[in-house]
């Protein structure tokens, strides 16, 4: 004769981080260069960008429906251009500063209490790269616009408590089993704030 056999439920709880927001954003800055000694370039030749990187990212204002977050960072820019028949290679060091709103699938009360203990990853997920350049007249002196595109990203990292139901098989010819191999999880979110 088979053995009768029941199933026995119970609730686990497993802190974990999770991702809670995230966002991507295209962004376009004109950077103007001076030339030396005031001289009116003939023209712009070329132009290369390097050593992109983030410097900071904080959050901006108050938890709301979209989270604000301001990612700073800076870049080399080298641009070559013409005048009176030389070449002349200028370089700038240039700062940006974006504000990325970032939905979230939380409740306004999980930003609430520990807003600003909340983790931010932030990268350059496309490196600056020209656009194009033009000779202008920049209160009353020359200069060099050139325009630079370049797309930034950002995580907002939190704790997260999931509360898990629990099925574990029970023989009576054994004692109670809690392994993994004979426990079939179904997962129900429950999030909650944490600190880092």
């Amino acid at each position: 004769m088979s053995e009768k056999k029941e199933f026995k439920n119970s609730i686990r709880t497993i802190l974990t981080k999770a991702v809670c927001g995230r966002a991507l954003q295209t962004c376009q800055t004109t950077v103007y260069i001076n030339p030396r000694d005031n001289v009116v370039p003939n023209n712009v030749l070329g132009c290369t960008i390097k050593k992109a990187k983030i410097k900071e990212k904080n959050f901006e204002g108050s938890p709301q429906k979209s989270i604000q977050i301001r990612i700073d960072g800076e870049f080399e820019l080298h641009v070559w251009y013409e005048t009176d028949g030389d070449t002349i290679v200028a370089k700038s060091n240039v700062k940006f500063s974006e504000v990325l709103p970032v939905e979230t699938l939380e409740s306004e009360k999980y930003y609430e209490d520990d807003f600003y203990s909340k983790h931010i990853m932030a990268w350059i997920s496309k490196e600056p790269v020209f656009l194009g350049s033009m000779i202008v007249n920049k209160t009353g002196t020359p200069a060099i616009a050139i325009q630079l595109e370049y797309e930034l990203g950002v995580e907002i990292m939190g704790d997260v408590k999931l509360n898990v139901l629990s099925y574990t098989l029970d023989n009576h010819k054994a004692a109670e089993n809690t392994s993994c191999d004979n426990a079939e999880h179904i997962g129900n979110n429950d999030y909650d704030d944490g600190d880092y």
